[in-house]
């Protein structure tokens, strides 16, 4: 018998409308707060770029924002970053 997997609960992940970032999203935003590109980030992170940009896309409708500099002004006023 399978595991059933767990949803992915961190409280200090919590954004407050019931959506929570996983722990490489938050990796993610990171390094988007240090201004680096998609490919830098995938670099830093060993990933590939359109992971990061699948990230990307779901931290915009995480956050409910529309760009990348809005995704850093709500993450700042959040405490993320």
């Amino acid at each position: 018998m399978e595991k059933e997997a767990k949803p992915y609960r961190r409280e200090e992940y919590a954004l407050g409308n019931g959506m929570y970032l996983s722990e490489r999203q938050v990796a993610v935003l990171q390094q988007l707060g240090h201004g680096l590109s998609n490919k830098q980030i995938a670099h830093e992170l060993g990933v590939a770029e359109p992971t990061i940009k699948m990230h990307i896309s779901s931290l915009l409708r995480a956050f409910k924002v529309q760009n990348r500099v809005q995704i850093l002004l709500k993450a700042k006023e959040m405490n993320f970053i």
